[in-house]
C-alpha cells in the first residue's frame, strides 16, 4: 500500500539499520507513454531522489548534470541508452511524457497528464531489458507528475550480499507497522534463474564428459611408452622391482601429463576470463562482426566472472581422470612377463 512519505521514510531508517542493508530509497514507478517527433512507444518511469542515485553503480556525476535541480526537481530526466537509441533521443532532446491519469481538480480527474522533459543523460546497465524502458526522474516532480504528493509507493532496498534476501524480507515483515508487501530479484526472475541453473547444471555434465574422453588420449600415449619401455621393465623385473613398484612408475606418469594439461588449461581459461573484453573485442576484429550483438544476447559485452570454487573442481577433475585411465595400462605393464618380454631381444 501506498504510505505518506513520512511514514515511509521513518520506515526506510528502520530497514536502513538492518544488518546486510547498504541503503534504502523511496521511488515512484509508472507505466507511461512517450513521444518524440512522431514516434511513440511505452516506458517505465521510476521516480529517484538525486542523492539516491549513488546506489546506482553504473551512473556517474557527468551521467545526472542538472537532475533534481529546479522547481520540484526540474524536468531533467535520464533515459536509457538502448530506449533513446529506439526514439532517436540525445542528451539535451526534448521529448514529452503521456501519464494515464490526469490532474485531480474539484469536478474529479482530468483526462491523461503529458508534460515536455529533457534528456540530461543516459542509463547504461549494461543490460538491453532494463536500458530499453526504463526512465529516471526526480522523486518530487515524480510526486507531482503522478498526482502521488506526500505519498511512496514502494522502498527501494539494496543489500551488502544480494543472495540474503529472503532474511532481510523476514525481518522486514517483522518490524512494519503498517500494510507492506516485499519482493526480491531473485523472485521477479525465478523463471530465467531457473533456466540458467538448468543450462548451468546440464553445461556442467557436458564439460565433465568432454574432459573425461580428452583425458582417454593418455591412454595411448601410456600404451605406446610401454611398448617402447618393454625391455626396460623386464629388466627392472628381473632385478628384483616387483609389480605395484611398476605400475606406480606408470601412473605417476599419467597423472604428470594430466596435472600439467589441467593447470595449462587453468591458466588459459582464468586469463582469458579476466580479459574477456579483450578477447571479445579481438574476436570481433578478427571475424570483421559482433559475435555477441547486445539486441539477441539482452546483455552488453559478453559477461564473466571467475568462479575459482568451479575453476578448482574442474581441475580436480581431470587430474583425477588421468589418473583413472592410467591405470589400465600401467596394470599391463606390471603384469608383463619378464621372459615373454626378453625373447625377442
Amino acid at each position: 500500500d501506498r504510505a505518506t512519505e513520512e511514514e515511509a521514510l521513518s520506515f526506510a531508517e528502520t530497514i536502513r539499520q538492518l544488518d546486510g542493508v547498504k541503503s534504502v530509497s523511496p521511488i515512484l514507478q509508472a507505466e507511461v507513454l512517450i513521444s518524440f517527433n512522431g514516434n511513440q512507444t511505452g516506458a517505465r518511469v521510476r521516480g529517484v531522489r538525486k542523492e539516491d542515485l549513488s546506489t546506482y553503480p553504473t551512473l556517474t556525476e557527468d551521467d545526472i548534470v542538472g537532475y533534481g535541480e529546479g522547481r520540484f526537481g526540474g524536468n531533467t530526466v535520464l533515459v536509457g541508452r538502448f530506449l533513446a537509441r529506439r526514439m532517436g533521443l540525445v542528451v539535451g532532446s526534448s521529448f514529452t511524457i503521456f501519464g494515464a491519469e490526469g490532474a485531480s481538480t474539484i469536478v474529479g480527474s482530468t483526462g491523461g497528464r503529458k508534460k515536455q522533459y529533457v534528456v540530461g543523460g543516459l542509463i547504461d546497465t549494461g543490460s538491453v531489458d532494463l536500458d530499453n524502458i526504463y526512465i529516471f526522474m526526480p522523486f518530487e516532480q515524480a510526486q507531482l507528475f503522478f498526482n502521488q504528493r506526500e505519498q511512496v509507493e514502494r522502498l527501494d532496498v539494496r543489500l551488502d550480499d544480494i543472495y540474503d534476501t529472503e532474511r532481510i524480507i523476514a525481518e522486514i515483515y517483522a518490524r512494519a507497522l503498517f500494510g507492506v508487501f516485499a519482493d526480491d530479484w531473485i523472485e521477479r526472475n525465478a523463471g530465467f534463474l531457473g533456466a540458467l541453473q538448468t543450462e548451468r547444471g546440464v553445461m556442467r555434465i557436458v564439460m565433465l564428459v568432454l574432459i573425461t574422453i580428452t583425458s582417454l588420449n593418455i591412454i595411448t600415449g601410456v600404451v605406446m611408452l610401454v611398448k617402447n619401455k618393454t625391455r626396460d621393465i623386464a629388466i627392472l623385473r628381473t632385478i628384483g622391482v616387483g609389480r605395484n613398484a611398476i605400475m606406480r612408475i606408470f601412473i605417476m606418469i599419467g597423472a604428470t601429463l594430466g596435472f600439467a594439461g589441467a593447470l595449462t588449461g587453468l591458466g588459459i581459461g582464468t586469463l582469458i576470463i579476466l580479459n574477456i573484453d579483450s578477447v571479445e573485442w579481438f574476436i570481433n576484429t578478427v571475424t570483421g562482426t559482433e559475435i555477441f550483438p547486445a539486441e539477441i544476447y539482452r546483455q552488453e559485452g559478453l559477461p564473466a566472472e571467475l568462479d575459482w570454487a568451479e575453476a578448482l573442481f574442474t581441475t580436480g577433475w581431470a587430474v583425477a581422470m588421468s589418473v583413472l585411465v592410467t591405470i589400465f595400462p600401467a596394470r599391463a605393464a606390471a603384469r608383463m612377463d619378464p621372459v615373454d618380454a626378453l625373447r625377442f631381444e
